[in-house]
């Protein structure tokens, strides 16, 4: 909740190339750093507690060498020191006045103590934090109100890094520090970082902001904004005033602009006010409250766009978690958009356009083994042509898990009374209970588990089909046993012991047929089969449907752990065995789609694992009754030593009964380093059913220890099968403020710029 950057959302910006190209241009030049003078350090030369500290891309830090006196004395040193009748003190030639709370050098001295001081040639004034230097300055003593000022000056404060230069600087009594023609920057030495150049530039720590009039903000000592007034901060604190304003362009909208305005109202109460300008579209104003309590956040967020053909376009949303005590926790989210489903054209609230927005209000129970919830939810469904979703009005939960070496018990409960907003399917109240109690018996190379789950569901159904109400009911009882054994050996690799173990594996699973064709389908779905969860004792995920099968479930894992014990390996082998027909869908007839097969795919998975440089997990099912593969699966993550990112991932499931294929995508994204602040992106997803492009990104990232760059070209397909490609970029000025937007979706660019490195 402090005074964060902003972000300008620029899609589409040919004409905004040039200036682009200024700050690559600028970007590519970056200096050595040498800044012995400004008591800067690199890594190398650091103590390990300071190295500790040093943040990421930073290759160094600055350390204060200010020595404080502790015997209240003022020291003299110089070539010739004499005092005039009147009380001047005269100290010339390599001159230096140390006092308790701080330290003047300079070539010349003069003045008189408790008054003045006035030095020249060279000058080095130097506190607990501080270093300021310059060719000639007037320091008063702070009880006579009078200015302190500095000519050619340069400063330094060591805690936040920040330092420039000036013409003329001035500090007055109360600590505030006037530039007259310089800049201001919290970047390295000679870093090729941002700086901050004004006609005149006040830096006051007593309210943590600066400000600046004619402003013009240079990297690399290349302009890229001019403005004739800013204001920022000059700490972490959170302060009321204008956050760094948005600028965006298009051919479609024209120029587009907003203002974000930062209230910091009390310690736990903020807003900020973003007034918004399109010049083809309208004007808009969003607002966020916040209120963080002992207890938790509340939020919320209004958008309002006037649209000069559309109207008005609002979206609002609240949410607030709260935490009670040790046991209740609570909470609700409300959202809601015109009665159009007219999406602000411009916003920066936390909500997106979407078909259905959610009301939900919720109480959470939780002690132990015992635990509980509350919920009301409803939809608003803006548009006529969109079946909206069941409501919860309400649901409550239960779940209590008693478990001890030999018994596990586990019993949920769920009650919910649906309401179907269309009155067009049925609805209305059902219970549902879980009751599964297995026996555990095992020891060092196997173990052996049977069970027993029960499902009971009970109806009060409202027809809206014309048949009339009705009441349903079905208490179904399913058993199974698990077994599974162990087996492990040595095997050398390299000179080091690894361990290869293998576990056979067997389930038993009787689920009884029983006629469901009366009962409703609220929240019933049907996984796809992989081996992770074939040995499942149901076959559909929800309350609505009990699956009948009988089956037997066959596999076989081996498992290979390096020496530190850590999992290298996995393989995994197996097959349902079914010994009755499946007469049980999702729809819950009985009399269509009557699963006859004998048994399932063969299911495989592989997984490979190195530390956290690399995974790799591949599913293939394969049924051989049909000689068909009916699902491929393989997802790649890499990060190596040297920086380079790479995640793969391919998915192709084919429809056993047509043998078309469902799905067929291929997704490659890589982040390569190019050298210790450069990094390529690239990203690209294709759809092999459409035989096209769902996705493409390619660009550039740069970082140094106070400015983050990315700059991309992307193109994307959207829900309806529009593609939109835009040219996007951001950039942070570390301590300053942040332009841009590295995307409008998911993708490398927006990983690469919150990959945790885009602030401290």
């Amino acid at each position: 909740m402090g005074y964060l950057p902003q972000n300008i959302s620029i899609p589409r910006i040919s004409r905004f190339i040039p200036a682009c190209a200024l700050i690559f241009q600028g970007l590519f030049i970056i200096p050595h750093v040498n800044g012995a003078e400004w008591d800067w350090l690199p890594t190398e030369e650091l103590t390990q507690e300071q190295k500790s500290t040093v943040k990421h891309y930073c290759q160094g830090q600055y350390v204060d060498a200010w020595q404080s006196r502790n015997n209240g004395n003022t020291h003299l040193s110089a070539d010739l020191i004499y005092k005039t009748p009147d009380g001047t003190l005269y100290l010339e030639g390599a001159a230096e006045l140390i006092q308790p709370q701080q330290s003047l050098k300079a070539e010349n001295i003069q003045g008189k103590k408790g008054v003045y001081y006035q030095a020249e040639g060279d000058v080095e004034l130097r506190s607990k934090g501080q270093l300021i230097r310059s060719q000639k300055t007037f320091l008063a003593d702070p009880k006579t109100n009078l200015e302190t000022r500095f000519e050619k000056a340069r400063f330094l404060r060591h805690s936040s890094g920040s330092h420039g230069q000036a013409e003329r600087l001035i500090k007055d009594s109360q600590g505030v520090i006037f530039i007259e023609e310089g800049f201001y920057t919290t970047c390295e030495p000679n870093s090729g970082g941002w700086k901050l150049f004004g006609s005149s530039i006040v830096l006051d720590p007593n309210t943590g902001f600066g400000t600046a009039k004619h402003v013009q903000i240079k990297v690399s000592d290349v302009p890229i904004f001019y403005l004739p007034w800013l204001r920022f901060p000059l700490d972490n604190e959170r302060h009321t005033g204008f956050l760094f304003p948005d600028f965006s362009y298009s051919n479609s909208k024209g120029i587009g602009f907003s203002a974000p305005f930062y209230w910091n109202i009390a310690p736990n109460y903020d807003a900020t006010i973003t007034p918004h300008f399109i010049e083809n579209e309208g004007e808009g104003l969003d607002i966020e409250l916040r209120h963080l309590s002992r207890n938790g956040l509340t939020q919320y967020e209004e958008s309002d766009f006037f649209h000069q053909k559309d109207g008005r376009q609002t979206a609002r949303k609240l949410t607030s978690t709260q935490t009670i005590n040790d046991q209740f926790t609570a909470g609700i989210i409300l959202e809601q958009v015109n009665a159009d489903n007219d999406f602000p054209s411009q916003t920066s609230i936390n909500l997106s356009d979407k078909d259905n927005y959610e009301r939900q209000a919720y109480l959470n129970f939780n002690e132990g083994n015992l635990t509980a919830t509350a919920a009301i939810k409803t939809y608003q469904t803006p548009l006529d042509s969109i079946d909206q979703p069941f409501e919860w009005r309400p649901r409550f939960d239960t779940s209590y898990r008693y478990s001890t070496t030999l018994l596990d018990y586990k019993p949920t409960a769920q009650y919910t009374d649906f309401y179907d907003p269309d009155e067009s399917q049925t609805d209305g109240q059902r219970f549902a209970l879980n009751q599964s109690i297995a026996l555990n018996f095992q020891n060092q190379w196997g173990s052996l588990s049977p069970g027993v789950l029960q499902q009971y569901r009970s109806y009060d159904l409202n027809r809206y089909d014309g048949r009339s109400n009705s009441s349903e009911e079905i208490n179904h009882l399913s058993h199974y046993v698990d077994a599974k054994m162990a087996f492990d050996r040595r095997i050398l690799v390299g000179n080091k012991n690894w361990t290869q173990t293998l576990e056979p594996k067997i389930s038993y699973l009787n689920s009884p047929f029983k006629n469901q064709d009366d009962l409703p389908n609220f929240d019933t779905s049907e996984p796809v089969l992989l081996y992770d969860n074939a040995f499942s004792h149901k076959r559909f995920s929800g309350n609505d449907r009990v699956g009948d099968t009988e089956q037997v479930t066959l596999g076989l894992e081996s498992y290979i752990f390096d020496s530190n014990n850590q999992e290298r390996w996995g393989f995994k082998l197996g097959q349902i065995l079914y010994l009755a027909d499946r007469e049980i869908d999702v729809d819950g007839s009985s009399t269509s789609d009557i699963d006859k097969n004998n048994t399932s795919s063969l299911l495989s998975a592989i997984s490979y694992k190195e530390a956290d440089n690399l995974s790799v997990t591949a599913n293939v099912n394969y049924d051989p009754n049909i000689n068909l593969l009916d699902l491929g699966q393989l997802s790649m993550r890499l990060r190596s030593d040297s920086g380079v990112v790479v995640k793969s991932s391919y998915l192709k499931t084919v429809d056993k009964k047509t043998r078309d294929t469902d799905l067929e995508q291929l997704d490659f994204q890589t982040i390569v380093p190019l050298d210790d602040n450069w990094h390529f992106l690239y990203q690209h997803t294709y759809d092999w059913i459409e035989h096209e492009d769902t996705k493409k990104v390619a660009g550039f990232g740069f970082e140094n220890c106070c400015l983050k760059l990315s700059f991309s070209y992307q193109l994307t397909r959207d829900d309806d099968n529009q593609f939109d490609e835009g040219i996007y970029l951001q950039f942070i000025l570390r301590s300053l403020s942040g332009v841009g937007s590295a995307s409008s979706t998911d993708n490398i660019a927006s990983e690469y710029w919150n990959d945790g490195k885009t602030g401290y």
